[in-house]
């Protein structure tokens, strides 16, 4: 393990989020487009579906569909390599993230397996919770999954793991480098909440210019933090397990 504080991490990530910022907002954009193609789809979905033009309905629903997918399946996966591509090479170009599809599948593959653990303890929950037991416990299931698995998708990304032997060693990781973790995980959900205050200042004001600040800044916000969080999350990784990363300027 290298020695190396949290703060140089952001620092490192930051550099290289001002690379890169293009790569991320033509990402953010793309996601943006597909999300709106497919809701817009869905609402013509529901009025022609129940109406003589059920062909056009019908058409709406399977862009929906179609669009729903591309979303988890390419796109989200897509913003967890980008950031780990950055981290490792410094520069990569847009079609560089998608090319290797299979890597994009196996992080799909990768949080849909978390899910399934989620479903699969939520199963054998004792009978009689009420809806209140069963949000806190499967907030609690969630945040531990997510702080003790953050690392998996790199170690499939370098190709030292399969998808489960991956949460394993990120378990392992996280475990035997807690405190250092912890500070860093903390440090990107303080940043990320950072976000929503200055949403929910906006909605404090119960004006509307105010609320379309709030909104607009938040997102502005999430633009960036966001995608250095997606840099600085393997960057720890590469210096919790000593690969190489991308060489400093």
């Amino acid at each position: 393990m290298r020695e190396v504080s949290i703060s140089q991490l952001w620092n490192r990530a930051w550099d290289l989020f001002k690379v890169n910022w293009l790569l991320f907002v033509g990402l953010y954009i793309l996601l943006v487009i597909v999300t709106f193609i497919s809701l817009t789809a869905l609402g013509a979905a529901s009025v022609f579906l129940i109406s003589p033009f059920f062909v056009i309905g019908l058409t709406g629903f399977l862009i929906f569909l179609i669009g729903f997918l591309i979303v988890p399946l390419i796109l989200t996966p897509a913003f967890v390599r980008a950031g780990y591509l950055v981290s490792r090479q410094g520069q990569p170009s847009f079609e560089e993230v998608f090319r290797d599809l299979s890597s994009l599948l196996k992080i799909f593959v990768y949080e849909l397996t978390l899910l399934l653990i989620l479903w699969i303890l939520l199963r054998i929950a004792p009978p009689g919770w009420d809806g209140l037991d069963i949000l806190v416990v499967t907030g609690l299931i969630i945040l531990f999954l997510s702080f003790f698995g953050w690392a998996a998708p790199y170690y499939v990304l370098s190709e030292r793991a399969g998808i489960f032997s991956a949460i394993g060693q990120s378990f392992s990781l996280t475990w035997w480098n807690f405190s250092k973790v912890f500070v860093a995980l903390l440090s990107v959900i303080g940043l990320l909440l950072l976000g929503l205050l200055l949403l929910g200042l906006g909605l404090l004001g119960d004006v509307p210019i105010l609320i379309l600040g709030g909104v607009l800044l938040c997102e502005l916000w999430l633009l960036v933090v966001l995608p250095i969080g997606s840099i600085f999350l393997p960057l720890l990784y590469f210096a919790l397990t000593d690969e190489e990363g991308a060489p400093h300027a």
